[in-house]
């Protein structure tokens, strides 16, 4: 699914609504054919809607198991980190999606180019078994190489059967 529209339309706004970022004044959200109210973006996760912003939210001074993990941290008993269970499960997400380009799970995402770091930011996204996940303009910063590496992403998603609704306003990558 595609919400396409002008820069300045509103979509990024729309998007930031349904997230819980803002709130609205009038309308209604439906999820699976009810009406919900979403008042933060803790109500809009437990939906299993997930947005990946036009600037990614990744920190540039963590490595890529941070980033993933960002506020999700697996604990053990003692609340010790379980750094190879998030290791493992940062790789094995990145495997299915077969982003392949990044050299290691604890490479700082500074020292990642713009398609990798969105691949991050997907993969961020769908590692939490969401059920849509909103890409926000997701190439508009990216060369013609790393536009083609995120959009066959994109198409990947989609064919393992998770909702997506690309937000642009460049036909050529809707389609």
């Amino acid at each position: 699914m595609a919400l396409v529209g002008d820069n300045g339309a509103g979509k990024s706004t729309l998007i930031k609504c349904i997230a819980g970022i803002h709130g609205y004044d009038s309308g209604e959200i439906f999820f699976d054919d009810k009406p919900v109210t979403i008042h933060g973006p803790k109500d809009a996760v437990n939906l299993g809607i997930e947005v990946v912003y036009q600037d990614l939210a990744l920190c540039d001074n963590l490595d890529v198991v941070q980033n993933m993990y960002l506020g999700r941290e697996e604990r053990d008993w003692l609340f010790r980190l379980k750094e190879a269970a998030m290791e493992q499960r940062t790789s094995e997400t990145l495997s299915s999606l077969a982003v392949t380009t990044i050299r290691s799970v604890r490479q700082p995402v500074a020292t990642l180019s713009g398609g990798q770091r969105q691949s991050i930011a997907v993969a961020r996204a769908v590692m939490w078994n969401n059920r849509v996940v909103f890409l926000d303009e997701p190439t508009a910063a990216l060369g013609v190489a790393q536009t083609r590496q995120v959009l066959a992403l994109v198409r990947r998603l989609a064919e393992q059967g998770l909702a997506v609704v690309l937000v642009s306003h460049n036909l050529v990558d809707v389609f």
